[in-house]
């Protein structure tokens, strides 16, 4: 998308989603486009519904339901202007920095990463480090590993788990943040990760 506006770092937190949530995101071809165009179109900010539903070629009112009803967990109003005697609600992600995953049996982990337009299996779809060249992967994990201390070297369970859903070695940053989300969430622990993302392949190839 033109004219976003890099942060100084990229924030990347896992979220947990509930399989229910993940199941009606994912089997539905329009809620899957909402949420990449909500996540993707208000970097610089919040933006209105009337600009998602231009930006999708839906009706407004096929929009507001979806956004009401199915998807009301994944955004929130920001601002309200009035434009014309009516009020205009100005929406953002309610979680703007995060990749939400559930799990399934044999530890299959599932993905819903809006911003990165992958919905699925995570062995299928894979995580948006993917893009990265191996040397800028590689500086990205390292900065992780200096700047996180709950999982830097996976445990070998960890990393059962990881290869069983797809994911080889070295893994990336993306990577060890399930990894750290994996051990923190029967704490009910989250990980936030951020990294320098001047020269991110990820964020440089968002449209």
């Amino acid at each position: 998308m033109s004219g976003i506006i890099l942060p100084c770092d990229c924030k990347i937190e896992i979220g947990y989603i509930n399989p229910e949530t993940y199941a009606s995101v994912v089997n539905h071809k329009l809620r899957k486009e909402i949420l990449k165009t909500l996540y993707r179109m208000s970097v610089n900010g919040p933006i209105s519904k009337q600009q998602i539903a231009d930006r999708l070629g839906v009706g407004y009112h096929q929009l507001i339901y979806q956004l009401n009803n199915q998807l009301k967990e994944f955004w929130m109003v920001r601002e309200e202007k009035k434009v014309r005697g009516t009020r205009m609600e100005l929406i953002e992600p309610a979680k703007p920095h995060t990749v939400f995953i559930t799990f399934g049996s044999n530890d299959t982990i599932f993905l819903v990463d809006p911003m990165a337009n992958l919905f699925g299996p995570l062995s299928r779809v894979g995580i948006r480090c993917d893009v990265c060249t191996e040397e800028g992967a590689r500086e990205c994990v390292e900065h992780v590993k200096s700047a996180c201390s709950c999982a830097p070297v996976p445990s070998e369970a960890e990393k059962r788990i990881m290869l069983s859903n797809g994911r080889r070695t070295p893994f990336r940053a993306v990577d060890h943040a399930i990894i750290c989300a994996i051990e923190g969430l029967p704490k009910g622990e989250k990980c936030k990760v951020e990294i320098p993302c001047g020269s991110c392949s990820f964020i440089g190839k968002i449209e």
